[in-house]
């Protein structure tokens, strides 16, 4: 899987050196942890995230609350999740899933909070989600995309 990354040049905040720009996710190295601790109402917020995705993410919920320390700018990354989680919830609280369906619309969810809903479905393979689902999905992720950051050289 590839994931759209806004490569953003270190040391600028020329928009000139911004460029978005297709890498494999295997590419991707973590950033280093930039806070050393997050607040009880963030903790908290993260809680539920890893909670809704428990199923379909296998990250401790240790792993998870470092992740969102590594982020320059948390509650931002930690609102996305939430609305990824909403969405999630809608769609799989009202129907008896597979763990594959969850899974693929977990994969759908995360596209959609980075890129468009025609980029995601141009991505999408083989779906053991109907179009019909897919379009559910998205009638509940409406936020505008977020592409990741990613500090290039």
């Amino acid at each position: 899987m590839t994931l759209t990354a806004a490569l953003i040049s270190c040391g600028t905040k020329n928009q000139e050196n911004s460029k978005t720009k297709e890498i494999a996710i295997e590419e991707l190295k973590l950033s280093e942890v930039v806070h050393d601790s997050l607040t009880t109402v963030q903790i908290k917020k993260i809680e539920e995230i890893h909670r809704t995705f428990a199923e379909v993410i296998s990250s401790s919920l240790e792993e998870t609350i470092t992740n969102f320390k590594r982020d320059q700018h948390p509650d931002n990354e930690i609102a996305v999740w939430i609305t990824m989680a909403k969405a999630y919830e809608r769609f799989t609280s009202s129907k008896e899933l597979s763990l594959d369906k969850k899974k693929e619309a977990f994969d759908i969810i995360l596209l959609r909070s980075m890129m468009t809903e025609a980029e995601v479905l141009e991505r999408i393979k083989s779906s053991d989600l109907t179009s019909d689902e897919v379009k559910e999905i998205f009638s509940y992720y409406a936020d505008a995309p977020e592409p990741l950051k990613v500090m290039g050289n």
